[in-house]
């Protein structure tokens, strides 16, 4: 449980390890800017591919990212930190994600489209065969439903656990289980048509 407004207390996340993003939540629930401001420049680069990835609009994703802040900054005095902070984030930039694409479904924007190049801000530490792999399936994941870009993105992206992706869109778990098997079944049928290719083992980059 979160401690009172004002005292100090160890935040761990789900696996009992120190999370000291809480920390900084902490001190963004006692009126601090700065540690805002440091979420902020954390989290970006993940908050946007994460965002356009579920709306595929570029022209959401800046409005998207401060709706995100703005609920860190009114929620962080209150919020119990049961989970990994990244997590809550997160779930809070997917309910924020799919009300931007309700809200806005009618209207024209600067939507994605094959070809479109899309900065991914890959982990360094990637070989250049899952790199291109991923650019692959960002590119190919316009064919999929908001949900299953979600829970692909929050796999293949950012690593996370099926318990996890749960977490971040407040579903069950084996609802996360059939969204992914059937991305993954689309994506291998369209693979081929779409890139002249045969599909890789779309499995073997997932970090799970």
């Amino acid at each position: 449980m979160m401690a009172p407004v004002g005292s100090e207390y160890d935040a761990r996340g789900d696996q009992g390890q120190p999370d000291d993003d809480w920390n900084l939540i902490r001190r963004v629930g006692l009126g601090d800017q700065p540690a805002l401001e440091q979420l902020y420049k954390q989290y970006y680069g993940g908050l946007y591919r994460f965002i356009l990835q579920i709306t595929r609009r570029v022209d959401y994703v800046e409005e998207v990212i401060n709706d995100v802040m703005f609920v860190v900054w009114e929620k962080a005095p209150d919020v119990v930190p049961l989970s990994k902070a990244s997590t809550w984030i997160l779930g809070i930039a997917h309910n924020k994600a799919l009300q931007a694409l309700r809200r806005n479904r009618s209207t024209a924007g600067a939507s994605l489209h094959e070809g479109d190049h899309i900065d991914l801000r890959p982990d360094k530490s990637v070989s250049f065969g899952e790199l291109e792999t991923k650019e692959v399936l960002f590119a190919l994941m316009r064919k999929l439903s908001p949900e299953q870009r979600a829970v692909l993105e929050l796999v293949y992206y950012h690593g996370l656990h099926y318990a996890e992706i749960a977490q971040v869109i407040d579903c069950p778990e084996n609802t996360v289980k059939t969204r992914v098997f059937h991305a993954r079944r689309k994506l291998r049928e369209i693979w081929p048509e779409l890139t002249g290719t045969r599909a890789p083992d779309i499995n073997g980059i997932d970090r799970r």
